[in-house]
Order: C-alpha cells, then sequence, then structure tokens
C-alpha cells in the first residue's frame, strides 16, 4: 500500500514538472508532437498540443522527447508600467499600459497634453501644473519572445487667455525587452520646440509676422538607456 502511495506521488509530481515545460515528442511513425505533458503513466503519456488539443500517446509509439523552456507568455506585459532611467531618475513621460483583447496586443500612453497657464506662468510638464486635457495614444505592438517596440510621440502645449502657446514634442523609438520581470531597453528621440505668440496678438502667426513671435525646431533630443517597473 505504501509502494502505490509512493508511487502516485511521484507521478503527480512528474506532472507537476512537466506542466511547466514544453516537450517535442518524436514519434517512430516520423511524425513530431510538441506540447505539454499534463499527464504520464508507465504506458501513456497525455499531451495538450499547442492548438489546443489533448493526445494520449502509447509509450511504444515514442521515439524520443526533448524537454524545452516554456515559450514566453505575452500575459505577463499586460499592465501599467512606470519608467525610470538607468539611473534609478523617475521619468513619467514615457510610462505606459499594455492590454490585450482576442489575443492583439496595444501599447497606450498619454499622448497629447494641454495645460493652461498661470498668470505669467507658462505651464509645462516641467512645472508643477496640471494639464487640463489629456489625450491617450493606442498602438498595435508585436510581443514576440518578450521583445516591445513601439513609436512614441508626445506632444506637450500650454496656452492662456491672451493666445501665447509653447508647443513641445518628443519623437521617439523605443525598445525593449522583458527581463526578470522588468521591461528594459532603449529610447532614442528628436526633441522639437515649436512656438511662441505674444499676448498683443491673437494667433502665433500674426505675433510672428510683427516680429514678436518666435519659432524653434530643435533637433536631436537625445538617447539614453530606460527600465520599466509594473505599479
Amino acid at each position: 500500500m505504501k509502494r502505490i502511495i509512493l508511487l502516485i506521488a511521484f507521478c503527480l509530481s512528474l506532472s507537476a514538472i512537466y506542466a511547466q515545460t514544453i516537450d517535442v515528442i518524436h514519434l517512430k511513425n516520423g511524425f513530431d508532437a510538441r506540447g505539454t505533458i499534463t499527464n504520464r503513466t508507465e504506458s501513456q503519456i497525455t499531451l495538450q498540443s499547442e492548438n489546443g488539443r489533448t493526445l494520449t500517446i502509447d509509450m511504444s509509439e515514442i521515439e524520443s522527447m526533448e524537454q524545452e523552456q516554456k515559450a514566453f507568455d505575452p500575459r505577463v506585459l499586460i499592465g501599467r508600467w512606470a519608467c525610470y532611467k538607468a539611473s534609478g531618475k523617475r521619468d513619467e513621460r514615457f510610462d505606459i499600459e499594455i492590454s490585450e483583447n482576442e489575443g492583439f496586443y496595444t501599447v497606450s500612453y498619454e499622448r497629447f497634453l494641454l495645460y493652461q497657464s498661470k498668470g505669467s506662468e507658462v505651464c509645462n510638464y516641467y512645472t508643477n501644473c496640471t494639464p487640463f486635457s489629456v489625450v491617450r495614444e493606442h498602438k498595435d505592438i508585436d510581443v514576440e519572445d518578450g521583445g516591445v517596440t513601439y513609436y512614441f510621440l508626445r506632444v506637450e502645449s500650454s496656452n492662456d487667455e491672451d493666445h501665447e502657446y509653447e508647443r513641445t514634442e518628443y519623437s521617439c523609438d523605443i525598445t525593449l525587452k522583458y527581463i526578470d520581470g522588468k521591461l528594459k531597453g532603449r529610447v532614442d528621440c528628436l526633441h522639437y520646440f515649436h512656438a511662441l505668440g505674444n499676448s498683443r496678438y491673437k494667433t502665433i502667426a500674426k505675433a510672428i509676422e510683427h516680429g514678436r513671435g518666435t519659432v524653434h525646431a530643435d533637433g536631436p533630443g537625445g538617447n539614453w538607456n530606460v527600465y520599466f517597473v509594473k505599479y
């Protein structure tokens, strides 16, 4: 009786071990089966194939079995991610959220922020002003083998009742890889500061026409290493 109990416990432990791996089973008829072994006895194994089918295979029909590491599960990417520079400094501009629907994955982030200036203070990301209008961008992404790559465009604009404007854009390519529970990679950006009007004129074009407005089109915005942590 004790031997039977030990044998059952051994089979269950084997089942638990196999459930954590992907197996390629080479059959004597020349075909291969690939999937997760959910049960095993001395005479048969039960395999959950990658297409969802359950197969029962006699041990006498098996040529050999090769265990592999379980394939990357992209569902670990689902959630909100906080961005940090490699130095550990927080950078909220690049925070993202990854979601899944019907097997398709999407990354979203704050695409457009509009600030309302306070008196003479021009509000933007670097001040304590809070944006009163926020628009989020949603982009489809590929998540094969834990890689996440997307194009990031962030626009920050401020205005006040006198029609003075400030507009900054960050145009970035972001390449990340899921490693040890974090997304790690690199940000490569271009930085543009567009225009600033004047309180005497209702539009930027008019301010520029009268020599009271400015336009800038700066180039490189830098590149740096980053990591993202779920929150």
